[in-house]
């Protein structure tokens, strides 16, 4: 089922040996065979995704789709979100908490960020309970141990998975299919500034291979794989919420009780107020510190025998390097009490060492959509402060906590938490 190598392995936590992983594109490339790569991954986003492709053709697609996500392009952006989180998803979540009730957090921020996608020009797609519970349904096949891949390539498992996947697929391939006849066909000369995510996505893969036909079957099956992506990137803000009210919960409970507290005496009507809410802007720095969505990679450095890599000298063609960015940002060389929960690190004028802190990666394959990210978990927060009270009610014998053993950060146990109506004093 996979290729098995004898090749020598590097593990670092080193920012200079990072540094130069990042940086340096020509030697170092992804690792295509790993078993939840070859199993899942490519299965679910494809390997030519803005996430998973590679190669001059991807880097000019990735510089078409990023003016999308382009802090200048934030204001718009924002205006979109915020009658959106304010109105039809404030009004689920007041009917799912009513006078008040235990959520398990993480499903319904599933829908929340799910929902989104409607106002990224994803409005004809499946339903934001719909995205969020086969999303939640194709990660769950993921975490299984290595010894059991075997038998589970062969099992029923597998097929109802690899089935659930091909129809959410399907599914994407009819709103990528209706927006190139919007664009493409109906309306070619619209600028791109104007068009929604959808839009940047169909032009950034545009192919000009073939006649219309071909032009067309290439172009929409390379947008269902960014499709796919957003879906999951998606869900790394959930996770990323989630582990912030589980570092909270350890935390001093002034801390998240001074965080309220600003989210809820502060307007929100702009971007710019949104961007003033500085301890909440700590409290989610510090959250993406203690617990990134990425925690590690690997990555294939191929180079000439006796090429410096760090403080190594490299006497193989082919090493497989593996970095983790969770460790590297509780490396008390570059944090003090690093695994402590401690929003007053990010002070005005705080900057971390390079390459120390990089919870959205950093260099060719840095996330694109860091800026809608941290202003849609902002406003989030922002709309849940000013409406609910949120209290924490882990179990005590099976707290939420960090499956360490994948690449992207998935939350064991529950998080749930008592919702009810808040009334300003």
């Amino acid at each position: 089922l996979f290729h098995v190598y004898d090749r020598s392995f590097i593990f670092t936590a080193d920012i200079e040996m990072l540094k130069q992983l990042s940086t340096d594109l020509s030697s170092f490339s992804k690792v295509g065979n790993l078993p939840n790569r070859s199993l899942f991954g490519q299965k679910i986003i494809g390997k030519n995704s803005i996430l998973s492709g590679g190669g001059m053709q991807w880097a000019v697609k990735r510089k078409l789709a990023s003016q999308f996500f382009a802090k200048t392009n934030m204001t718009e952006l924002f205006a979109a979100c915020k009658p959106h989180m304010q109105g039809k998803e404030l009004s689920r979540w007041k009917g799912v908490v009513g006078q008040g009730r235990t959520v398990e957090l993480h499903d319904q921020l599933s829908i929340t960020f799910s929902s989104y996608l409607q106002v990224l020009g994803f409005d004809n797609f499946l339903d934001a309970e719909s995205i969020a519970s086969k999303v939640a349904s194709i990660l769950e096949a993921i975490p299984k141990p290595l010894f059991s891949r075997t038998s589970y390539y062969f099992s029923a498992d597998k097929n109802k998975m690899y089935g659930l996947i091909q129809q959410m697929r399907s599914d994407a391939q009819q709103i990528a299919d209706a927006k190139f006849t919007e664009i493409i066909d109906s309306n070619p000369d619209e600028p791109l500034a104007k068009m929604d995510l959808l839009g940047h996505l169909i032009m950034a893969n545009r192919t000009t291979d073939g006649d219309h036909e071909m032009r067309r079957e290439k172009t929409i099956g390379l947008v269902v794989d960014d499709i796919m992506t957003v879906c999951l990137v998606m869900d790394n803000m959930v996770k990323q919420l989630c582990s912030l009210f589980m570092f909270l919960e350890q935390a001093d409970p002034t801390i998240q009780e001074t965080m309220f507290a600003e989210l809820r005496d502060s307007p929100i009507d702009t971007l710019e107020q949104l961007n003033s809410l500085k301890y909440t802007e700590k409290c989610l720095l510090e959250g993406l510190r203690m617990g990134p969505a990425l925690l590690r990679g690997t990555r294939t450095y191929k180079t000439l025998k006796n090429h410096r890599f760090g403080a190594y000298i490299v006497n193989q063609r082919s090493v497989r390097v593996h970095f983790s960015e969770y460790m590297m940002q509780r490396n008390p060389a570059y944090w003090s009490n690093p695994n402590t929960f401690d929003p007053e690190r990010w002070q005005p004028g705080f900057t971390p060492a390079p390459f120390s802190y990089i919870p959205f990666f950093t260099g060719a394959r840095g996330c694109l959509g860091k800026h809608m990210a941290m202003m849609m978990m902002k406003l989030t927060l922002a709309v849940m402060a000013k409406n609910f009270d949120l209290k924490q009610t882990f179990d005590a014998k099976k707290p939420p906590m960090i499956n360490q053993n994948m690449a992207v950060m998935r939350i064991n146990n529950n998080v749930d938490c008592f919702v009810s109506p808040y009334h300003a004093e």
